[in-house]
Order: structure tokens, then sequence, then C-alpha cells
């Protein structure tokens, strides 16, 4: 049985829906940390100015901070989402390195067009804005990082998100670097993860 405590991490690439569908996939008791729900509550909150933005990121990110700290101190289960797109093992090391299990889902998006249409739409209803460079940068450097790690990871859930307002559909699961379960793997996820379309295509020979 294993007792250890339990790192989450929920990523994708900006409006693959993490938020939307993070909670209802996460263990009951666990809440997600949304790095831009905590950005946009302090943002909301401080008056208009030319530092407002950067304070409110500086602010952010060490709620973040204290909030990763806290659970590897106390040893308590914590879940945070990402769009995998800087640095992304910095924190799962840091928890691994703290005795915990560290898992990842992965929320996959066909295209970067559905990717910035998605954002769009978040923005127009109340959403923060993210500019359509940072967008496609993200996009691919998530898919990049993803493939480069995802071994690190003592378990990995990848999802289908590409199907606007409808649930993610599971792709495979991995656990210790080998496939463990298998639903459908898209065919767009080929040139973007080679390591592990190749996994799959040995999975499927056996």
């Amino acid at each position: 049985m294993n007792n250890k405590p339990r790192l989450l991490v929920v990523a994708g690439c900006n409006g693959s829906g993490k938020s939307t569908f993070s909670k209802s996939l996460v263990p009951q008791g666990i809440i997600p940390f949304d790095y831009d729900k905590c950005f946009m509550e302090i943002y909301r909150s401080k008056l208009d100015s030319e530092l407002r933005d950067r304070m409110s990121h500086n602010e952010a990110f060490q709620t973040l901070e204290q909030s990763i700290a806290n659970s590897i101190k106390d040893r308590v289960d914590f879940c945070y989402e990402t769009n995998f797109n800087s640095t992304p093992i910095h924190w799962p090391k840091l928890f691994k390195e703290s005795g915990f299990q560290i898992d990842l889902i992965y929320f996959c998006l066909d295209s970067i067009s559905e990717a910035k249409k998605r954002v769009k739409i978040r923005f127009e209803n109340g959403g923060h804005f993210v500019p359509d460079d940072q967008v496609e940068e993200r996009f691919y450097l998530g898919y990049n990082y993803l493939n480069q790690h995802f071994e690190y990871f003592d378990n990995v859930i990848l999802f289908d998100s590409s199907g606007y307002d409808a649930a993610p559909t599971h792709i495979l699961s991995i656990i210790n670097g080998s496939i463990d379960s298998f639903s459908k793997y898209p065919s767009f996820l080929d040139g973007l993860l080679p390591k592990i379309t190749t996994l799959v295509n040995d999975f499927m020979i056996l």
C-alpha cells in the first residue's frame, strides 16, 4: 500500500480545459492551485497603475511558493495547474526529493488555432488576456517538455480535450514509464510527442 503524500500536476496549453475539468479529476479533498485565478483575484484588488500587473504576478507566485512549502512541510497532498512551458520539473523535483509520489495529468489540445479561440472567448467572459504569440509558444513548449519529462513522473494520464465544450476523453495512462492502459491515440500527437508515440507503437505491437 502506498502511503506517500502525493503531488498532482494538472498541465496543458492555454485553453486546454485545466481549470474547467481538473476539479472533477483530482481526488476528493484536493483543490488545485489555479495560478491564473489567484493572479486575477489579486489584480482586481489593486488600483490601476503601471506596476499592477507585475505586483500581482509577484504576489500570486509568492502565494504558490508558500502553499508548496506548507504542503511539503506538513506532508499533505498538493495539486497545481500549469502550462508546463517553463522549468516544468522544478516543483516536482522538490516534492520527489521530499518523498512524495508525483503524478501528471495532461490535457492535449489538437491545434494552436483552437487554443487561441478558447483564450479569446475566456477573455471576453472576464478571464485574463494571453497574447497570441504566448499561446503559440506555450502550446509547443508544453508538448516538448511533456515528451522530454513524462518518465520522471510515477503516473501520467493523457486526456484529449479538443472537443469544445465536451468532456475530455482518456488517451492513455503511463505508470513508471510504461503504458498501463490505452484508449485511443489521436494522430495529432504523432509529431508533438515522438517518444510517447514510439511507446504507443511498441505497445500496439505486443
